[in-house]
């Protein structure tokens, strides 16, 4: 007989997964630390999505921007500006982050 586990369910940092909630803001991104949100990890030519533990938002004392520090599973933690969420933001790639579902 296999047991049933309470966190059997849980979405665990590094996870890939294929659905997601609403877009978050980046202020809605601070609100979440040390919660899982979802990343876009997309590229060009396939959709990506992975699942991260917000660790904490770093604020530069000299210029007030502010930077997300994530944990995804990985030896690294992953680091994104906030300018990458913005919506004006015109670069190939910007930051894109969602609810679990």
């Amino acid at each position: 007989m296999d047991q049933i586990g309470l966190f059997d369910d849980e979405l665990l940092p590094g996870t890939w997964v294929e659905t997601h909630g609403r877009e978050l803001t980046f202020d809605e991104v601070t609100q979440r630390v040390g919660q899982i949100i979802i990343m876009d990890e997309s590229t060009e030519s396939h959709k990506w999505f992975k699942a991260v533990r917000v660790e904490r938002i770093y604020t530069y004392p000299e210029s007030g921007d502010r930077r997300l520090i994530y944990f995804d599973g990985g030896r690294e933690r992953g680091l994104v500006d906030e300018r990458y969420f913005l919506p004006n933001y015109t670069g190939r790639f910007p930051a894109r982050a969602y609810e679990t579902s």
